[in-house]
């Protein structure tokens, strides 16, 4: 008989941010991580498990609130899968944020690292939201109490490492009234809809998940995805469609699989137009449903301006992983030629429409993996933003290996992938000189890291 785990409550200080989110303390020789865990406090924790090497805690109350505490706004703080920082005020999850990422990059001996950096909204900020639809939600231990049905019909965000459970959501701190409109139009369609929500166990259902889009501009972008429609469906989509407020186009796409992901294949537009424009300083952008773009428009321009200050000026400008050419076309005045690679074309398409509607010459935009279309190529400047799992490995090897190249710069919204790709490009005679943090993701545990490389020894 397997021995029993011990579940007594104790109380422990956290003292730093972890992957994900996750509170980190000490306590007995053992680390510890909690969700939902501000750094400074001291909490009542009880143990849940573990992974790898860290032992896992729960919350039960606050003993001693954290230096920098508030209030959260969010009325589902503690269940939602995301914003476990809202129990600290902005400058002081900035402060621990900084330390994080600096602790995730040591050694940093002879590296200047800069002060964190972002835009001044902690709400209200995202441009973009995803949401899913589910037949159970999930329940914290005062709603189970209390007998709370867990099956019905929800439109909400994951709780913590349930694929299968949705927190049902009236509304999302992170975005605009606007779009908090169309979620609550969602949402009370769902509840007499003709077709029921996906049920992510047993593969049924039809309404899956819900994209929203929102500009500087005004505009708003809706991307449902759905199973493949039975008999009828269209007339129900379309109605549903029609009665969303304020949005200027709405996109349906069809997703086969099983898998609990944002997928598909386009199979109308429904209402408007499939794109939108955004405003980035003196740029305007046009944003199909699957293009990348910063999540934060403030925050992107402040990202983007760093990214300069590292790049510099030069010849020519390699921009891999270019989404829908954002960094792209900041950097072209300082640039006689450049250069960005996609692997999605249809970004491809939006960042060669966005170079010609913006009137910038000299830049070129080619579709396909970076690994693969990036090889035979040639700059002095090279700057990569790739997407959170870093870079990939012929990627790296090859940019280790680009002795054409005075500076690199590695945008980062992952720092344990560019803690990873920084010893394959130190191994190729990189070496890193500046590292910048720039917080994107107010009230979450991402922080974005801008790295500068340069060729040689100090």
């Amino acid at each position: 008989m397997g021995r029993r785990r011990d579940t007594t409550p104790f109380e422990l200080t956290i003292d730093r941010l972890g992957r994900k989110g996750l509170g980190i303390g000490e306590h007995e020789g053992r680390t510890w991580g909690v969700r939902f865990a501000p750094p400074g406090a001291v909490l009542e924790v009880r143990p849940a498990g573990r992974r790898r090497k860290l032992r896992l805690g729960r919350r039960l109350r606050v003993v001693s609130a954290p230096p920098g505490a508030v209030e959260p706004r969010c009325g589902q703080f503690g269940r939602c899968g995301g914003c476990g920082l809202q129990e600290l005020d902005l400058a002081t999850q900035r402060v621990h944020k900084q330390t994080q990422v600096a602790g995730i990059l040591a050694p940093l001996d002879g590296v200047a690292v800069h002060g964190i950096t972002g835009a001044a909204a902690a709400y209200g900020y995202r441009n973009k939201v995803e949401l899913t639809y589910g037949c159970k939600r999930y329940l914290d231990d005062q709603a189970f109490a209390a007998g709370d049905p867990f099956g019905g019909r929800f439109l909400g965000f994951h709780a913590p490492e349930r694929f299968d459970r949705i927190v049902d959501t009236p509304r999302c701190e992170l975005v605009s009234e606007g779009l908090n409109a169309v979620i609550g139009a969602a949402r009370a369609d769902l509840a007499t809809s003709a077709l029921e929500p996906w049920d992510a166990r047993n593969h049924t259902g039809f309404w899956r998940h819900l994209v929203l889009r929102e500009t500087v501009t005004g505009q708003r972008l809706v991307t449902v995805y759905t199973a493949p429609p039975p008999a009828g469906a269209d007339a129900v989509v379309q109605a549903w469609a029609d009665a969303l407020p304020g949005v200027s186009g709405v996109v349906w796409m069809v997703n086969p699989g099983t898998s609990d992901a944002a997928v598909g294949t386009r199979r109308a537009v429904l209402r408007g137009q499939p794109w939108i424009e955004e405003q980035l300083g003196a740029l305007r952008f046009r944003l199909s449903p699957t293009s990348f773009f910063q999540t934060n428009t403030q925050g992107a321009q402040v990202l983007y301006d760093q990214v300069a200050q590292a790049a510099g000026t030069g010849s020519r400008l390699l921009d891999l992983y270019c989404g829908t050419g954002t960094i792209a076309l900041w950097l072209a005045g300082r640039f006689d030629d450049v250069v960005g690679i996609e692997r999605n074309e249809e970004a491809v398409a939006d960042a060669r429409e966005n170079a010609a509607r913006n009137g910038v010459a000299g830049v070129r935009f080619l579709a396909g993996p970076v690994e693969d279309v990036a090889q035979g190529l040639a700059a002095d400047v090279v700057v990569v933003d790739p997407p959170r799992a870093g870079l990939h490995p012929r990627a790296a090897k090859w940019l280790a290996g680009l002795e054409s190249a005075e500076r690199l710069v590695y945008v980062a919204c992952q720092p344990r992938s560019l803690e990873r790709d920084r010893a394959v490009l130190e191994a190729g005679g990189w070496r890193l000189t500046d590292l910048w943090t720039v917080d994107m993701f107010p009230q979450t545990g991402h922080t974005e890291a801008v790295a500068r490389f340069v060729r040689g020894s100090a």
